[in-house]
């Protein structure tokens, strides 16, 4: 019962990717129900949410829902199915209104990344000491993971990031997600979290030449883009 909700996404995340994938236009299907700020100011307000069960290719949605997964098991274990869903739904909304702030108003985003990034942001908080093997084949501290990829992904958007990538949507989700766990109940621990990316954002530039020569960073890049 505790993992339905998290089940349940990647079920209907996969089931829509494929049906638009095999049954239509993928085109049309992005223009019609992707997120942009034009078909925000059109009126298409649903765009906030169907546009975070499109995504561009296979790999692009294998790569969210195993990241779902392994976050969305580690916090649906501390909240209701209610609590769950709804921070996956305004992190996937604050995602999308983020990328307002940089991208051009005809630009279309689709995927579900900023709500997967938002379930990670409430996760660190409230099950930091959560160990998964996630994004390496060693199981490590959901905050060690998280912070890590939290960092990592602040430097891609103010470096200018990965192309084809909204990192700015990551970052509005796991500030959606980071701000649910202080509400449910994880303060101290959420300033911990706050302050360990902050520290580390000041310490990677002068360690990622040596992260980038590790085997296995290729697959936190991966998940990134």
């Amino acid at each position: 019962m505790k993992l339905r909700a998290t089940y349940l996404m990647i079920l209907v995340l996969v089931m829509v990717s494929f049906s638009v994938w095999m049954f239509s236009s993928p085109e049309d299907i992005n223009q019609e129900f992707g997120f942009s700020g034009d078909n925000l100011v059109r009126g298409r307000v649903w765009t906030l949410v169907t546009s975070i069960f499109l995504h561009g290719n296979v790999q692009h949605l294998i790569l969210n829902i195993i990241a779902l997964f392994f976050f969305g098991r580690a916090l649906e274990s501390e909240l209701d199915i209610r609590t769950f869903l709804i921070i996956f739904f305004v992190g996937g909304i604050v995602g999308n209104l983020f990328v307002l702030f940089t991208y051009p108003m005809g630009q279309i985003v689709i995927g579900a990344s900023g709500a997967v990034f938002a379930v990670m942001g409430t996760a660190i908080v409230l099950s930091p000491f959560d160990f998964i093997p996630y994004p390496v084949p060693i199981p490590l501290p959901l905050a060690l993971i998280g912070v890590f990829i939290a960092v990592s992904e602040i430097i891609s958007l103010l470096t200018g990031g990965y192309p084809n990538v909204a990192h700015i949507a990551h970052v509005g989700g796991l500030a959606a997600g980071l701000a649910f766990g202080f509400r449910e109940g994880g303060s101290k621990t959420g300033i911990l979290i706050i302050a360990l990316i902050l520290m580390a954002i000041l310490v990677m530039p002068h360690i990622w030449p040596v992260l980038t020569e590790i085997s296995y960073l290729p697959l936190i890049r991966e998940f990134l883009g």
